[in-house]
């Protein structure tokens, strides 16, 4: 049994949905009562495990999925050096956002990472405390911003609406995925022109392990061209 880690609710589902559904794969529930288990219409080797797609890349990485469709900003901030234990098998044409930095609008000259820079440095100075940045995404912000040299900061984690972080007090920066920027400027804020973190859509993932003990064997291999070549 091949065990399929899919995203249980929200856009991403919906174009999961579809994507099987061009590749002539119907999804069905797997019993009224157990919803968060599925399986493909007439398909009986494929197990579907309906999970939040932020605890996809942990369950493919612990052992409890073989393959995943998930975010790749979701893989990359879950697990470090994924590419150790997990095979970004197929990238997909959907899921398209950019995980970006967002700074107030007001701040006219903050265009660039030196700019933001300089403003931590100031709030270091005058208030005696670092620039605080709201994320969900705490490894990939934190990883970035030493490697762009930037200093005086410290995340604050974020686990609800962290576009609104800054107008509630709790953040002076933002740090979050965006497809339009809509949002960002709903809420009268701005990004700057190097701070994209990560370009993400959503990939096929597979654990390395089972990949390499089970790349022979037929049901696998048909699954993955149906996947992957649609075939």
């Amino acid at each position: 049994m091949i065990r399929l880690g899919l995203p249980s609710k929200g856009r991403l589902k919906k174009q999961v949905e579809k994507f099987f559904s061009e590749r002539g794969l119907e999804l069905v529930n797997a019993g009224a009562t157990r919803e968060y288990l599925a399986e493909f219409k007439g398909e009986k080797k494929v197990q579907i495990i309906l999970l939040a797609a932020s605890d996809i890349p942990l369950e493919i990485k612990k052992g409890n999925l073989d393959i995943g469709i998930t975010g790749r900003d979701l893989v990359f901030e879950k697990i470090l050096d994924w590419r150790k234990c997990i095979l970004e098998l197929k990238q997909l044409d959907f899921g398209e956002a950019d995980l970006v930095i967002g700074v107030p609008q007001f701040w006219i000259d903050v265009n660039h990472l030196d700019d933001l820079d300089e403003v931590a440095f100031f709030f270091r100075k005058k208030y005696s405390r670092c620039l605080r940045i709201a994320t969900k995404y705490q490894n990939i912000t934190r990883e970035f911003l030493i490697d762009n040299q930037v200093t005086n900061f410290e995340i604050i984690e974020s686990q609800g609406a962290t576009e609104g972080a800054i107008v509630n007090g709790i953040a002076d920066v933002i740090v979050d995925i965006s497809s339009t920027g809509e949002t960002l400027k709903q809420n009268k804020l701005k990004t700057i022109e190097d701070g994209t973190l990560l370009k993400s859509f959503a990939s096929i993932f597979v654990s390395k392990n089972y990949y390499k003990k089970n790349k022979s064997d037929v049901e696998l291999k048909r699954l993955l061209d149906q996947l992957v070549l649609g075939s």
